[in-house]
């Protein structure tokens, strides 16, 4: 398998004592091989990589610093939901495959945004709305489903295959949202109280 270096020659690696850091351009291609652009970009990893979620910057000003292009005013780049880079990160991202699944993406999705005014797949909502459409598009959990959920795994509770799910269905877990759990199982816990504060706040 190549390595990050051979994949992406233009950038460099820098190790200090703390972090990591990832400098340089970035050439964008379709998948036939076309030249669409160039970014000027930088990635920030902190001590503990792979198993931390990388910060990606684009340095050029080439994308609009706004939240409908999902980068801020320093340009911070919103990559993906939180919870899907957390998950992977605490079974090691290293920087080949950061690069390769979420940052060369973003950067082609955003030329093509740029030429058509529009992303070529579909894109999450800004915030905690984000999170919600990914709670109701990826796991499959409505609000009321998804503070239920959240609620047994914070209490610990050790559902079995064949109780019954948790999101209200009545359909047996193993039927149902089992791999929905195991996924927000694996989160942080200070993510899941979070979560939970935020879809209450919204039902009251």
């Amino acid at each position: 398998m190549r390595s990050a270096q051979e994949l992406f020659p233009k950038l460099t690696y820098g190790f200090g004592k703390k972090s990591l850091s990832v400098n340089g351009e970035l050439d964008i291609s379709d998948k036939d091989g076309n030249y669409w652009g160039t970014f000027q970009i930088k990635i920030q990893l902190h001590y503990s990589y792979p198993y931390c979620v990388p910060s990606l910057y684009e340095v050029s000003n080439i994308i609009p610093r706004d939240d409908d292009n999902h980068i801020d005013k320093k340009g911070l780049c919103c990559v993906d939901i939180d919870h899907k880079l957390l998950v992977r990160s605490k079974h090691g991202l290293n920087i080949q495959a950061f690069i390769v699944e979420w940052a060369y993406p973003y950067f082609a999705n955003q030329l093509y945004k740029l030429k058509e005014n529009k992303y070529a797949g579909g894109e999450y909502e800004h915030r905690f709305a984000g999170v919600q459409q990914f709670y109701s598009e990826d796991l499959k959990l409505d609000e009321t489903g998804a503070i239920n959920m959240i609620k047994v795994i914070l209490s610990k509770t050790n559902d079995g295959r064949n109780d019954f799910c948790p999101c209200g269905s009545g359909t047996k877990f193993k039927k149902c949202h089992r791999e929905a759990f195991e996924f927000l199982k694996s989160l942080d816990k200070r993510v899941l109280v979070s979560d939970l504060l935020r879809f209450e706040k919204r039902l009251t």
